[in-house]
């Protein structure tokens, strides 16, 4: 950790995330459509949430500070600064030629003097807010004014004028192309000029620029060897230089580069998904005892698929007072996975201190967040499904603590509805007796009339027309609907499925 860091206020106590809501809530897909490439190598911070509130606080206020245009603006030219200077230290490693390699190197330190000096000028003139970006002023305020940092600026501007005071001179005799120096030697550029004047075709075209960054054939190496012979005295103090500031970069500055990009490429991301109607916001984080509730949230992985320019429907939910779990019921391909999944990276985002996916949010920061989807039976497992999910329930009950978030997708539907009632009341009790946060996606209503700790969330279907899914989670009573639906389409006795094998049997 940094000496000045702007992630990491002090070591902070990890959230745990099972490995399966991990897959489950799909974590993976969305940080990778968060990092890209993962040019800095950010993605072992968004895989790991923290239960500190100073660390999420402290996080959510340089993501305030970075709404604002000049804030941001300041941060991405530092980068853009900084990444060049780093292209050109990668392009003086692959350099054969000493001189060459250390002309890139001064060429790297120099481009690193601007961009921290322009960084420190601009977060100068800024109405920062965040205790890290406040901080980080300070840092590289008094930075640039110490003596090293005006020492490597020295150093670069004597370097840089040695080198452009440096003349020489080309001769061709017979097929030897000499090295000369220039003093005395004619200038015939305006004689040649004139001369093909007379030939008319207007202005001659200006030769083509030829990049810093090119490398040199072999002549041009062994021109630039006999160059240096010419002037020692320039050629040595660019050796000296190099050496001297093998390791110019300050570590503190080369962090601040790295841990700022957990902000702006999270920014970028949260730019891409939430279009024109949707929002994210920096959440409440919620003290033991306080409303838990969401309003407008929307599935992030959702839109990392390829069609995520589909509509996508927003939802909202609360848990107050003696409430601790929300029953998720209703027909098939209603949303209720996708709900579910919600809530579990509301919780997940506002752990890393990022904004979350909802117009507005207060959110626990559990100790643990668990999952327990539905697995398709394996031919591999002699036990069969059923004992599958409850070594696995048994598990997270062992593991889960009042600071617990656990989200359960369909469970012991492998089992008959009276054994699976029986068996989920039981879950559902020890979660409750535990004071875990739960969602429970289920097809058995039961569940949703068990006390006060329950709350029932019924997915929707258009008025008049039950085949129709809005996607809207809604906060009623369980109607009883959806478990008959679901029957139906087990054993092929829907209206439709029954009109049409009526119709192929006259």
């Amino acid at each position: 950790m940094p000496g000045i860091s702007v992630l990491w206020p002090e070591p902070a106590e990890p959230m745990v995330v099972d490995a399966a809501a991990v897959t489950d809530l799909h974590i993976d897909r969305i940080i990778t459509a968060i990092v890209g490439g993962d040019e800095y190598d950010l993605r072992p911070w968004f895989a790991r949430p923290v239960r500190d509130p100073g660390t999420v606080r402290y996080r959510q206020e340089v993501f305030a500070d970075l709404t604002g245009e000049s804030v941001r603006a300041a941060c991405t030219d530092f980068a853009a600064g900084m990444r060049r200077m780093r292209e050109r230290l990668a392009w003086r490693d692959r350099l054969p030629h000493p001189i060459q390699r250390q002309r890139g190197q001064l060429a790297a330190a120099a481009d690193y003097l601007e961009t921290v000096a322009r960084l420190a000028e601009a977060l100068a003139a800024l109405p920062l807010t965040s205790r890290a970006l406040t901080r980080w002023r300070e840092f590289v305020t008094g930075y640039v004014a110490r003596p090293d940092f005006d020492g490597l600026a020295a150093d670069v501007r004597r370097a840089r004028r040695a080198l452009g005071e440096v003349r020489y001179g080309l001769r061709l005799v017979g097929r030897t192309l000499e090295v000369t120096p220039a003093e005395g030697a004619a200038d015939y550029s305006a004689a040649i000029a004139d001369l093909f004047s007379r030939f008319g075709g207007g202005e001659p075209r200006a030769p083509r620029e030829r990049s810093e960054w090119d490398d040199l054939n072999q002549m041009e190496e062994q021109i630039l060897d006999r160059v240096a012979a010419l002037h020692p005295p320039v050629f040595e103090q660019l050796g000296e230089f190099a050496r001297r500031y093998e390791h110019f970069a300050h570590p503190d500055v080369t962090a601040f580069d790295r841990e700022i990009q957990f902000y702006l490429t999270y920014r970028a991301f949260a730019e891409r998904v939430t279009g024109t109607t949707r929002a994210m916001c920096l959440p409440r984080v919620a003290s033991r005892g306080d409303r838990i509730h969401a309003a407008d949230a929307f599935d992030l992985a959702l839109l990392t698929r390829r069609d995520r320019d589909a509509a996508v429907v927003c939802n909202d939910f609360r848990l107050s007072g003696p409430e601790r779990v929300l029953v998720v019921t209703g027909p098939n391909q209603g949303g209720k996975t996708t709900f579910a999944r919600t809530v579990g990276l509301l919780v997940y985002f506002a752990a890393l201190g990022c904004p979350v996916p909802a117009r507005s949010a207060c959110l626990p920061l559990p100790d643990r967040v668990c999952t327990h989807f539905d697995r398709a039976e394996q031919a591999t497992d002699p036990d069969g499904r059923l004992a599958d999910e409850l070594v696995r329930i048994r598990h997270t009950l062992d593991t889960a603590t009042a600071d617990s978030v656990i989200i359960l997708n369909e469970s012991f539907s492998a089992t008959g509805t009276a054994d699976a009632v029986a068996i989920g009341r039981d879950v559902l009790d020890r979660i409750v007796t535990r004071g875990s946060i739960a969602v429970w996606v289920t097809f058995f209503d039961e569940l949703a009339r068990t006390g006060p700790a329950t709350v029932s969330m019924v997915a929707a279907t258009e008025p008049g027309d039950p085949s129709r899914r809005t996607y809207r989670i809604e906060r009623r009573p369980a109607d009883g609907n959806a478990h008959a639906t679901v029957l139906a389409e087990r054993f092929g006795l829907t209206r439709d499925l029954v009109t049409a094998r009526i119709a192929s049997c006259g």
